[in-house]
């Protein structure tokens, strides 16, 4: 059966999904000085970077509407959809809602929201799982049962040059390292079961992303495992992390993603977002 793949905009679709027709977004929005933008993927990285350093205040996000998913489901199609964790946004919940509106008016209808648990390069990575299973040809409920699996033993970590959005967004309460931003410590996170944990921290981005391949070596991965590494304004950060998992590492299939507006809004410039899976 035909397939759908509908994403929210902290899934940053490559232009290459983008051009296959079955693959949606729907949109987020981002208020920045008091305005409201759809992140509907017509703006670049660096006029997301301009609108927000021009802004005296800092950021916010607000979900789609159930509405905006329902417009999205097909009842001809398969449909996947894959959101930001829904301990971080209402984004899940939404999708949700629609689903059960949809299924109640379209009998035999087939969504399946995946609560990602994680962000950006953690998306892209189940996207990406997604649609490798429908292209070959693996049944709606295997797609389900496989990517659930695939999910829950994902890893994603990052470091972030500015803490400032998660901080005033409430993202990142009780991490110890908060106190001492004003010392240029940055600290090493992932997403533990949907939520972030800090697990290391170091003076400056350089030695906090050392630490962070720290983390990432001592784990002992498969190498066969795919990394995606999203980056904002960090290309050449992003490029020497991918060199150092490809020729000192090991890892085969290293590839780096452009943060869109959401993930641009919350990672900053100079963020590194890193999902192995």
């Amino acid at each position: 059966m035909a397939y759908k793949m509908i994403g929210d905009s902290c899934c940053d679709f490559t232009k290459l999904q983008m051009k296959k027709g079955n693959v949606v977004r729907v949109p987020m929005s981002i208020i920045i000085g008091g305005v409201e933008y759809r992140d509907d993927g017509i703006k670049s990285q660096a006029e997301w970077i301009k609108l927000i350093k021009e802004d005296p205040g800092y950021p916010k996000s607000a979900c789609p509407s159930p509405d905006a998913f329902f417009s999205a489901y097909d009842e001809n199609c398969d449909n996947y959809v894959v959101t930001l964790s829904s301990k971080l946004s209402g984004v899940y919940n939404s999708a949700m809602v629609a689903k059960e509106m949809f299924e109640e008016e379209h009998e035999g209808a087939r969504i399946h929201v995946f609560d990602s648990k994680s962000a950006a390069a953690g998306e892209s990575l189940l996207v990406e799982r997604i649609i490798e299973l429908a292209e070959a040809g693996c049944s709606f409920d295997e797609i389900v049962e496989k990517v659930e699996k695939y999910r829950d033993e994902m890893y994603t970590i990052f470091v972030l040059d500015d803490l400032e959005t998660f901080k005033k967004n409430g993202r990142l309460k009780g991490l110890k390292a908060l106190v001492a931003t004003t010392m240029n410590v940055k600290p090493v996170l992932i997403g533990d079961d949907g939520e972030i944990k800090q697990i290391d921290q170091s003076i400056g981005i350089n030695h906090a992303v050392n630490r962070m391949l720290y983390h990432v070596e001592k784990k002992d991965f498969d190498r066969s495992l795919k990394v995606r590494i999203t980056q904002c304004d960090s290309k050449e950060l992003c490029t020497k992390i991918a060199r150092i998992l490809n020729e000192r590492f090991g890892f085969e299939d290293v590839k780096i993603i452009n943060a869109g507006g959401l993930s641009t809004t919350y990672e900053n410039p100079g963020g590194v977002v890193m999902a192995i899976g």
